[in-house]
């Protein structure tokens, strides 16, 4: 997923460097994460930064399924 992102800002391995974050917010679902990157994304290109940091991540709702997920609830 990070090299597919086209944003002007974006660093390849900021997603990685996150791993441990992204796994515990999504519960580990490729389904969760890929909704979560793509709606980062998409915040990044409207807010013009067009970089995805663990701040935005965070500001991001998770899809229903991992919202309801014990254990995969936004760390701060």
């Amino acid at each position: 997923m990070d090299q597919a992102l086209r944003l002007e800002a974006h660093h390849k391995g900021a997603l990685v460097r996150h791993a441990p974050y992204l796994h515990h917010r999504t519960g580990g679902r490729i389904g969760s994460l890929s909704a979560l990157v793509r709606e980062a994304a998409i915040a990044a290109i409207l807010d013009g930064t067009e970089k995805i940091t663990k701040q935005l991540l965070n500001d991001i709702d998770l899809d229903e399924l991992a919202e309801h997920t014990p254990g995969t609830q936004r760390r701060r």
